[in-house]
């Protein structure tokens, strides 16, 4: 059966991530699971075994090292476990839906493909770091699964319009297709916008776009925005009082770029609001 993966760590919005992660499940009827990966440590901090160093000496330094990444790895357990009992106890308040929780120790990227055909939609917080910097496993996990993800970022709010950033490509569609046939959210406004010199070409995406949510019975407005995209975007967004922002990702190398390059910082640094990527 399908559900909604949460992936927690007790850092990045873990509280609002599971408020996001729970009305989703609602929203699609799903069963969630909350995800706490315990990495082990690659880094030597305090091991130094360079330069005249006695056997003796170098054995006591081994040690020291392994008790150190014992203890580390003893509270990180404890505090994983804590973090999940805890979001699950809140998740439970207001879920319609089976709530379940895991721990799990390796790679946070091969750990969550392992998941992958189970899940409808995987929510995932992001550091709130100045700009919202996004981490290179995030990276990662958006350019290895091929399942939505939603970056959240921000405080949470109940969603009112979603703001979809639409270009015809196959990304995109995915995206139009997954939030009509199976709505990750309900009782929402949906705006979509393109961005195109070419503005027939625009207003022919829109239409193709307006066709896709009519098939459901859902109604959507459109716009045809000009300028730079990240300004554009942005601007439209905040005029407009949007609460999500959806896209697809990695359609091509420069849509890549697009996406993560200085696009999705500066957006999430200045919006601070979730953003929906489809793969």
């Amino acid at each position: 059966m399908s559900y909604v993966l949460c992936c927690v760590d007790g850092k990045n919005y873990s509280q609002s991530t599971c408020d996001y992660a729970v009305m989703i499940s609602n929203n699609m009827n799903l069963p969630l699971k909350f995800l706490n990966i315990i990495e082990h440590s690659s880094k030597v901090e305090k091991l130094n075994l360079s330069g005249n160093i006695k056997l003796g000496e170098k054995d006591d330094l081994l040690q020291e090292y392994t008790n150190e990444e014992a203890t580390k790895s003893q509270c990180a357990i404890k505090t994983g476990k804590e973090l999940l009992n805890t979001l699950k106890q809140k998740a439970l308040q207001t879920c319609k839906n089976e709530v379940t929780i895991l721990q799990i120790h390796g790679d946070v990227i091969e750990t969550i493909l392992d998941f992958e055909k189970e899940v409808s939609i995987l929510v995932i917080g992001i550091k709130s770091q100045k700009e919202h910097i996004i981490g290179e496993n995030v990276k990662d996990i958006i350019r290895a699964i091929h399942k939505p993800v939603l970056l959240v970022n921000s405080q949470f709010v109940v969603p009112k319009k979603l703001l979809i950033a639409y270009n015809g490509s196959n990304e995109s569609k995915k995206l139009l297709n997954e939030t009509s046939k199976k709505p990750i959210f309900k009782n929402i406004k949906r705006d979509i916008v393109n961005i195109n010199e070419n503005k027939t070409l625009s207003f022919k995406l829109l239409d193709e776009a307006k066709e896709i949510f009519a098939k459901q019975n859902m109604e959507v407005d459109t716009s045809v925005l000009s300028g730079e995209p990240k300004e554009a975007i942005y601007n439209y967004f905040e005029q407009n009082s949007c609460d999500i922002l959806a896209m697809g990702a990695f359609g091509h190398s420069r849509l890549k770029e697009f996406i993560f390059g200085s696009f999705t910082s500066e957006m999430l640094g200045k919006i601070k609001k979730p953003i929906l990527l489809f793969r």
